[in-house]
């Protein structure tokens, strides 16, 4: 099984996954990415109409393998 890291990006504040978790397949990895996203966004919101949280995965060789984002915008009309 693989480790992997998801590194963060919370509204411009980077946030470097250093312990990583282990996933046995590519899907594994994306569903964790995607489930983190909601989740941190209950933490994260409301601060303002403006908001985008990132997950961005790398392998044990520090590449890039997946990204994922959820962005919050907010405006009257």
């Amino acid at each position: 099984m693989a480790r992997y890291y998801f590194d963060i990006d919370d509204n411009g504040v980077f946030v470097p996954d250093e312990e990583g978790i282990e996933c046995e397949t590519k899907e594994a990895v994306r569903e964790a990415a995607i489930d983190a996203l909601p989740k941190m966004a209950c933490d994260a919101l409301p601060d303002g109409d403006h908001h985008v949280i990132s997950i961005s995965v790398r392998d044990q060789a520090d590449k890039p393998v997946f990204h994922a984002s959820l962005t919050l915008a907010a405006g009257w009309h």
